[in-house]
């Protein structure tokens, strides 16, 4: 597991994390403002996507504009 750099970093955070419950407490404040911060941005995505017509809506409207200018 720990041949490579990466390896001994998940290693050394692992260890840590076993050993110590401060760095557990500040692991799990981090893991929930993450899971906040990520929430707040699905719904950000979700009210903009919202607003924006519909590519039907825009192609019927699109249309519908087309037969008024024709004669």
């Amino acid at each position: 597991m720990a041949k490579s750099p990466l390896g001994f970093i998940f290693a050394a955070a692992a260890l840590v994390l076993a050993v110590s419950p401060e760095a557990r407490k500040a692991a799990r404040q981090v893991a929930v403002k993450g899971a906040g911060i990520m929430l707040e941005l699905v719904d950000q995505v979700k009210d903009r996507t919202r607003e924006l017509p519909s590519a039907e809506a825009t192609i019927k409207e699109e249309n519908d504009s087309e037969h008024h200018l024709l004669p």
